[in-house]
């Protein structure tokens, strides 16, 4: 009878010592991380992923040309250039500056659940100084929309957000901005399209030219990807 109840403690210690032992497993790999990817169908509940349904699912990119543009000129403050003219100018002369601007209205559609990851502003140039530094902006999509029309020294919308810079060729070809964060504040802040300045507005001379969309070839461009 002894015997029997030795044989049952012993018998009773082992499950405990098994179950204590099985717990322990599950936790040390519950704490275990994950790699590799889950599919829909893992048969852990402690390790599940959602579907596709919160990524993007459709990444890829477009490219439009520009359906205004016009360039304004500091000596001829309320002088209107836009519509009809071929070239946009850049000029950095002490109380002569011309500045050109560009909008792309509309923007391409980036797909839901989809982000900007890469934006290039493209403008071809027709005549221009080697090594000078050009920035694009943001107009202020805080006042009107500007049109070719009207759009003056005078009544230029600002230009905001953090320059995007590129140094001028030394042939005629497509100059590029890096405008990335400044297309990711359109989509959310407001399309008033870009301006283009040069950084060093004191000097002299150095006009440069650039296609208009009134060209037949070599239109200003915008390049936008996402995923």
């Amino acid at each position: 009878m002894g015997a029997q109840v030795s044989r049952g403690r012993l018998t009773r210690r082992a499950q405990v010592a098994a179950a204590v032992a099985a717990v322990t497993l599950t936790v040390a790999l519950a704490q275990q991380p994950v790699h590799g990817a889950f599919t829909t169908g893992s048969g852990s509940t402690g390790n599940q992923a959602s579907t596709a349904t919160t990524f993007c699912t459709s990444a890829s990119n477009a490219t439009v040309t520009a359906t205004a543009d016009s360039f304004v000129d500091q000596n001829n403050a309320t002088s209107a250039s836009g519509g009809s003219e071929f070239y946009l100018v850049v000029t950095p002369q002490t109380g002569a500056a011309r500045r050109m601007y560009l909008r792309f209205d509309p923007m391409p559609v980036v797909p839901p659940r989809c982000t900007v990851t890469t934006a290039t502003l493209r403008v071809f140039a027709e005549s221009q100084v080697a090594g000078r530094t050009l920035g694009a902006y943001r107009a202020d999509p805080g006042v009107p929309a500007w049109t070719e029309a009207t759009l003056t020294w005078n009544n230029k919308p600002a230009a905001l957000g953090t320059v995007a810079p590129a140094v001028m060729p030394n042939a005629d070809q497509y100059v590029e901005w890096p405008v990335t964060a400044l297309v990711k504040d359109i989509y959310t802040l407001g399309n008033n399209g870009f301006v283009v300045r040069d950084q060093d507005e004191t000097g002299t001379g150095a006009w440069q030219q650039f296609n208009s969309r009134s060209v037949a070839t070599n239109k200003p461009q915008l390049y936008v990807a996402w995923g």
